[in-house]
């Protein structure tokens, strides 16, 4: 049964529409089934509209009505319709024209028109088709021929939507996966680590610019190209050999260090690699992973293990003869006695004072003189056996520790010294010819003391006699032992 929506005179206004409520077939851009399929019927004779409508009315279609051109064209620009039902032969302006208005306009133009015409000449067949008719329904109406046309061609619609929209997701899905692929060329490419594939006997499979350039080559296809792989030329075989070892045993391994010789490089270089074992296309084994170049890193932290080493050196030597310090004599001079009186052994220092120096700097200068201080300090080395060790005390003074010596072994120490001295020229590479020679005074634990600073006390004032009787000659010390002070 019809329900007029527009009940005032529809045809007088041109347009009008009925709601047929019967059930409702699902149609384009439907997301429900509750959505109906709305039909356009455009026909100047009132009753073609009414013999359609009634054709349709099981159909359970959403129609509406045009009984001209411009009206039907204000209709679809207001409205959505899934499918037009267009007479053919109408005044003012025939369906040729309205299909074509249509088929010229973006938002209209995938609409399907079904022409409603008396002609079915070739001539209009053809001209129908060619503006973009989807078929032709000639009058008078068969109801069967409509009813299966307009359904056929409702879901041909329908499916040809369903098509589009597949076919524009999947153009959206084929862009994002570019895109993804594209940033990930770009990490890929771009990234700072070295990637990599490798088989395990180190042929390189695929690799990007940083991995190249971390050995030492310009492109990738410098180091894929070389046909027996990298081991031998970038790696040293066997920590690689190491490497490959651990990686089959775990499966994975993390900031591996592995050193490197880069191309027409002999400097020293490092890396870390992160990698895994995975399996290739054929089920080859496969090593795939990222390096960092490390060498900064490893340069760095051998400098600072050097300047730690120079540390502690420094700590305890003198900087100007590379002897022992007086830190270093204090420290070492109390152990000494504290392991002498354990083991109840002797001990013997030698104090010495180069002779005349003042004259030595006053003819040659200032940097002479420590020159000839660096040599004189050369010459007590070239004479000691550690556990001997020689001692800057400050200037021109020296003190010379050799652990386990009696007072008679720790005088020919002396002996053989000062004669060493007297044998040497100083300051022949500087284009003089110096003769250099010393004083020296000698005690003994724990004959002539106990403890640190009466032991350097006695040397010290055997050594002012010997400044005092004539210099260039050794004297022990003598008298009653000095018990510990209670300092040092």
């Amino acid at each position: 049964m019809l329900v007029p929506m527009q009940p005032q005179n529809p045809l007088e206004s041109g347009m009008f529409k009925f709601k047929f409520h019967k059930p409702q077939p699902l149609c384009r851009g439907s997301m429900s089934p509750n959505d109906q399929c709305k039909i356009l019927i455009v026909d100047d004779a009132p009753i073609n509209i009414h013999i359609v409508s009634h054709i349709l009315e099981n159909g359970g279609y959403d129609l509406s009505f045009a009984k001209d051109g411009p009206t039907a064209l204000d209709l679809v620009k207001s409205d959505h319709f899934d499918l037009i039902l267009l007479d053919v032969m109408m005044p003012e302006m025939d369906g040729f024209e309205v299909a074509e208005e249509l088929k010229n306009d973006l938002d209209t133009r995938d609409i399907p028109v079904l022409f409603l015409t008396a002609k079915a000449d070739a001539e209009s067949v053809v001209k129908g088709f060619q503006i973009g008719a989807m078929d032709y329904v000639t009058k008078p109406f068969n109801e069967a021929e409509l009813l299966a046309r307009v359904k056929t061609h409702l879901e041909l619609s329908r499916s040809r939507d369903e098509l589009r929209r597949m076919n524009d997701q999947l153009h959206r899905e084929i862009a994002e996966r570019k895109q993804v692929e594209r940033r990930y060329r770009d990490m890929y490419m771009n990234a700072v680590q070295g990637m990599f594939q490798s088989t395990l006997s180190g042929k390189i499979i695929r690799a990007n610019p940083s991995h190249a350039r971390i050995l030492g080559y310009d492109s990738p296809q410098e180091i894929i190209r070389i046909e027996d792989g990298i081991s031998e030329i970038c790696y040293h075989p066997k920590e690689r050999d190491e490497m490959v070892r651990v990686l089959k045993a775990n499966g994975v391994i993390t900031n591996y260090e592995l050193r490197i010789r880069r191309k027409n490089d002999d400097e020293p270089a490092w890396i870390l690699v992160n990698a895994r074992l995975t399996q290739n296309a054929r089920g080859d084994l496969i090593i795939e992973g990222i390096v960092t170049d490390n060498t900064a890193r490893k340069l760095a932290e051998e400098e600072l293990r050097r300047s730690e080493l120079e540390f502690r050196y420094l700590a305890v030597h003198d900087n100007l003869t590379s002897l022992y310090n007086t830190r270093y004599l204090y420290q070492s001079l109390a152990e000494l006695i504290g392991t002498s009186k354990a083991s109840n052994t002797q001990f013997s220092l030698i104090f010495m004072d180069i002779d005349d120096f003042k004259q030595v700097v006053d003819t040659y200068g200032h940097l002479n003189g420590s020159r000839a201080i660096q040599e004189v300090a050369t010459t007590i080395r070239g004479t000691l056996t550690e556990p001997a060790y020689g001692v800057a005390y400050g200037g021109d003074e020296f003190v010379v520790i050799l652990p386990e010596f009696g007072k008679p072994e720790a005088i020919e120490k002396a002996e053989e010294i000062r004669l060493r001295m007297s044998e040497t020229v100083y300051l022949e590479d500087r284009g003089h010819h110096v003769g250099l020679r010393a004083s020296f005074g000698v005690s003994t634990y724990p004959d002539d003391a106990l403890d640190m600073n009466n032991m350097l006390n006695r040397a010290d004032n055997a050594m002012f006699s010997v400044k005092k009787k004539g210099k260039d000659a050794i004297s022990g010390a003598s008298g009653e032992r000095q018990e510990a002070s209670g300092e040092g």
